[in-house]
């Protein structure tokens, strides 16, 4: 039997989940979107419709799948904030065309692409995405809420904390530390900590402002 699936957020993240339910394992059987971009509702994406705001999971059983695809990590956990408690199942989308290796954590809620891969004793914390081809370092921690767009590579023992929204092409350095709610420009090569709410950006990244 399917599981009912509902994503909330109608843009570039949920339409991947939904022209691509195939790559995933599990079954599922998308009831549509939610969005609380009111020009949205009633429209659809990818051939399913938005539904309506977030507020209609309170009309929705709870043995529901619900996949949170919001690029932004602080938009994301504000979100996850308000529904968790209702006791929504979040079940990890993990495209079979990407690579993790024995002796990785991962956590709930994950949207990885094709094309990623996870080196051995590393750390995916809850709902982070993981955009398409990123090599992730071995003992590398992505924290709770991180977004990683596309072609970032980490190398080992680089520790992301919670809410980091890296940028397409970035890099790190071997045990480099990038502070909460910081943003990683793209193509920035990080070679030394960034602190928390921050931005960094260049080559080697600088960090140009406090957020």
């Amino acid at each position: 039997m399917k599981t009912n699936l509902i994503i909330i957020g109608a843009g570039n993240v949920g339409a991947f989940i939904a022209y691509n339910l195939p790559l995933f394992k599990g079954e599922y059987n998308l009831m549509g979107f939610l969005d609380d971009d009111s020009e949205k509702r009633g429209k659809f994406l990818a051939g399913y419709k938005v539904l309506g705001n977030i507020e209609l999971l309170n009309d929705l059983p709870t043995n529901i799948a619900v996949a949170v695809g919001v690029a932004s990590p602080i938009v994301r956990k504000k979100i996850l904030e308000n529904i968790k408690p209702k006791g929504f199942y979040f079940p990890n989308f993990v495209a079979s065309g990407s690579w993790i290796s024995n002796a990785v954590s991962v956590g709930k809620g994950l949207i990885i692409y094709p094309g990623v891969s996870v080196n051995y004793e590393s750390k995916i914390g809850d709902f982070v995405i993981i955009n398409m081809n990123c090599g992730i370092g071995h003992n590398t921690t992505i924290s709770d809420y991180c977004t990683l767009a596309p072609g970032i590579n980490t190398a080992g023992f680089t520790y992301l904390e919670e809410c980091v929204d890296a940028g397409i092409g970035a890099n790190t350095r071997q045990n480099v530390r990038i502070g909460k709610n910081s943003v990683i420009g793209g193509q920035a090569m990080v070679i030394a900590d960034v602190p928390e709410n921050s931005v960094a950006i260049g080559v080697p990244a600088v960090v140009k402002s406090k957020m």
